[in-house]
């Protein structure tokens, strides 16, 4: 079984959008709005580090992907949310 995680580390704080139409990310109960056609991974590995995520879930439209299953660009109503992710014992 591959144990394929997204890491990130930092902390900063994100402003709440006024809608949540068009493409976005949720994070920490907040909203950031992402342009379509922005790098995918980069920008949620950025999304998390400024929120203070080191380990994170990524679900995008609802289903779980992996880093390796994400694509590479945002289109348009792309929504991502970002969970935070707890290893027990570790």
């Amino acid at each position: 079984m591959n144990d394929e995680m997204w890491h990130a580390t930092d902390e900063r704080q994100f402003r709440t959008a006024d809608e949540q139409n068009g493409t976005f990310i949720e994070v920490n109960g907040g909203l950031m709005e992402v342009a379509p056609g922005a790098n995918m991974k980069e920008t949620i590995i950025r999304t998390a580090r400024d929120a203070g995520l080191g380990k994170f879930r990524v679900y995008l439209n609802g289903a779980e992907v992996k880093p390796s299953q994400a694509p590479d660009l945002f289109t348009e109503g792309d929504t991502v949310r970002l969970s935070a992710y707890d290893v027990a014992g570790v």
